[in-house]
């Protein structure tokens, strides 16, 4: 078990009741890894809970809370050369210290109410630190333990002594951990927690607490229907250690009846209407029965009329529950739109204190709620749903704007278009795009023509012929020539003056379909050969390209499903998942990964310079262009819905213009 390689899989609940007083405040801080150097410490999850506070201070207190977990989170990462439980020491201790200074600074009520657990995850390993009353079950096998014990007896009331001991041990596959406050235990026991979590699994549990807390919070409501004190506050997060996610079992939505059909109103009628009069002739007219009742048995149309009212009654009460379920999803929503609208306010707090990681965190939150929404206004009819949707559509768009702050989105709204091939007279299918001065140059791979687009009159393009036997699968651009790769031995040199020749290369490629990419720095042509796994290096002669392997080592398995690459003295190189590596000298310097949701997909085309301080990256399947600031990994994304085929792009030596190939289409752009 030890050698699998573990993942954690999380669902969290944080709860408020809103028919409570606001004197506690609670959160679930999950923060998973997304660097080379954020992994090598692992993940770190944190669930935190201050009770008994002042009601003028709940802001305060929800404020003291979000500041624990951005230091724990800030500090544990802060420096990758230390061990886990190193890492886990100097954030529990910079905890400690804000702890101190907010005693310092006249809120000493959360001495004794503070509870709070925080756990890192590396390598198949877990590391605790806790204060207070938490609750952190592990359950293996047929097994439930309350690892949190171990803490009870390490209470400390001052402030800087807070988090000082680490508990650790190695979770096995098939593991589950439920870390809580202690409010868990009003809805559930101990042993009903490892039933339903041994027989039913974690998806249902997840479920029965978040009913029960709907149902407490309706209930609650009208205190005669609570026969228990109510919760007024849980934060529970529910962990699974498995090496694949955990299969969800799909539900069948409910459906419901909305027309009656079938029904014999003659039939109805005459049925209720023979009760109706048996009652008032057998039942109700009896010997000292009012004389009310044996005046209404002696005329017909009073049963009639009765049993009529019987039976619209019966009619309209399907289309009244109806109703009712309606208002129900209507009210679900509104609740759900008020969590998001929370989450996004908190989501506003931590970036004003530049802690993005919080931020998005909590935006994922959000995002996931209105996942929730849409699934409840897919069960309503279209004039219900409209009702519903008008309030949600403008926290969503609310909602929409934080996220493309915090992920640094720049939405392109007014493209300009510099032509259009295909309402050229000829038929061109452009793959590459490269710009030389003034000049923008297209290769197709089907011919041996290139268009010319002089940038100072594009609407008349130029078809240049250059060969009748090759076609063109990649270029480069190299001094004042374009170089074009047709075949595994031969390079063409076109230059601005529509004059060119041809190099031989060797060694050859021997196969241009496993060339993935090419480039030129400092006047030397670099190859991405995805099947040698290796990046080849090339310096023009006389006549000929002279080449050799540019890696330190003949192959890095890694460069076997590489997409692109760009070259600026250091070499990057884009992959299949997303991530984009760096080699320096030859050699594998770093990982990068940019924090962007969504995150980059197969097909990234890149584009750099030793004069530029970005890398860009094209990503067609997401429609945008990605700036990556090479020192701190920054990142910017433009967007726009008109980039639906996107090609190939080329980037101003100034970083202000972007051209793109999108379809038959040139695009520019000003950033």
């Amino acid at each position: 078990m030890e050698d699998q390689n573990l993942k954690l899989y999380f669902r969290e609940i944080v709860y408020h009741n809103p028919s409570t007083k606001k004197k506690s405040v609670c959160g679930v801080f999950s923060y998973e890894a997304l660097t080379a150097e954020e992994m090598q410490l692992g993940n770190l999850y944190l669930v935190g809970k201050i009770s008994d506070i002042p009601v003028k201070k709940h802001k305060s207190f929800d404020f003291l809370l979000n500041l624990l977990a951005s230091a724990i989170k800030r500090d544990f990462h802060a420096n990758t050369k230390k061990n886990v439980i190193e890492a886990m020491e100097s954030a529990l201790q910079g905890a400690n210290i804000y702890l101190t200074d907010f005693t310092k600074r006249g809120h000493r009520e959360w001495i004794g109410n503070l509870d709070f657990t925080c756990l890192a995850f590396s390598q198949n390993n877990i590391h605790i630190g806790q204060t207070g009353n938490m609750l952190v079950y592990l359950l293996r096998q047929n097994t439930i333990t309350n690892i949190a014990k171990k803490f009870s007896i390490l209470q400390k009331n001052e402030p800087i002594k807070t988090f000082s001991n680490i508990a650790s041990g190695t979770l096995e596959e098939g593991d589950k951990l439920i870390i809580s406050t202690n409010d868990i235990l009003n809805l559930v026991s101990q042993q009903k927690i490892k039933e339903m979590n041994m027989n039913s699994g974690s998806e249902e549990f997840y479920d029965f607490l978040k009913e029960s807390l709907e149902n407490q919070t309706r209930n609650n409501k009208n205190k005669k229907d609570s026969e228990r004190e109510p919760i007024s506050s849980m934060a529970c997060l529910i962990l699974d250690a498995e090496t694949k996610p955990p299969q969800k079992e799909k539900r069948a939505p409910k459906k419901e009846k909305t027309e009656i059909v079938g029904i014999d109103l003659q039939k109805l009628t005459n049925s209720y209407l023979i009760k109706t009069n048996n009652l008032l002739k057998t039942d109700l007219a009896k010997p000292g029965s009012s004389r009310l009742i044996n005046f209404l048995s002696k005329y017909s149309i009073v049963n009639y009329l009765l049993a009529l009212f019987v039976v619209f009654s019966l009619l309209l009460s399907p289309y009244v529950f109806q109703k009712i379920g309606y208002e129900t999803k209507i009210n679900k929503i509104e609740n759900l739109a008020e969590r998001i609208k929370t989450l996004t306010g908190k989501s506003e707090i931590a970036l004003a204190y530049q802690d993005q990681a919080t931020a998005q965190s909590l935006l994922q939150q959000a995002d996931a709620l209105t996942s929730d929404i849409d699934s409840v206004l897919a069960e309503l009819p279209p004039a219900v749903k409209e009702k519903a949707f008008n309030g949600f559509q403008k926290i969503k768009e609310d909602l929409n704007l934080q996220q493309n702050s915090i992920n640094n989105v720049v939405i392109i709204t007014n493209l300009e278009e510099i032509t259009d091939l295909a309402k050229s007279t000829y038929t061109f299918n452009p793959q590459g795009m490269l710009l030389l001065e003034n000049t923008i140059y297209l290769y197709e791979i089907t011919s041996g023509f290139i268009n010319k687009i002089n940038l100072d009159n594009p609407a008349s393009p130029t078809l240049v012929f250059v060969s009748s036997k090759d076609t063109f699968k990649l270029g480069a651009v190299r001094e004042n020539s374009l170089f074009l790769l047709s075949n595994p031995e031969k390079i063409y040199v076109y230059g601005k003056n529509d004059n060119y020749n041809t190099y031989l290369i060797k060694p050859n490629l021997e196969n241009t379909l496993n060339i993935k990419d090419m480039t030129n720095y400092n006047n030397n042509i670099y190859f991405l050969d995805t099947a040698k796994q290796t990046i080849l290096k090339y310096s023009p002669e006389e006549t000929l390209l002279n080449g050799s392997n540019w890696l330190k080592k003949n192959s890095d398995p890694e460069l076997g499903d590489a997409q692109s690459f760009a070259v600026d003295g250091s070499v990057f190189v884009s992959k299949a998942n997303g991530l984009i590596l760096e080699y320096v000298q030859g050699q594998k310097s770093r990982e990068i990964k940019p924090q962007i949701s969504p995150a980059i997909n197969n097909g990234t085309k890149l584009f750099t310079n030793d004069r530029m301080k970005n890398l860009y990256a094209l990503d067609p399947t997401n429609k945008r262009i990605i700036s990556i600031n090479k020192k701190d990994n920054f990142t910017v994304q433009y967007v726009s819905e008109n980039f639906d085929s996107l090609k190939s792009f080329w980037v101003s030596d100034n970083e202000k213009t972007i051209f793109l190939l999108n379809g038959s289409k040139i695009y520019k752009i000003e950033i």
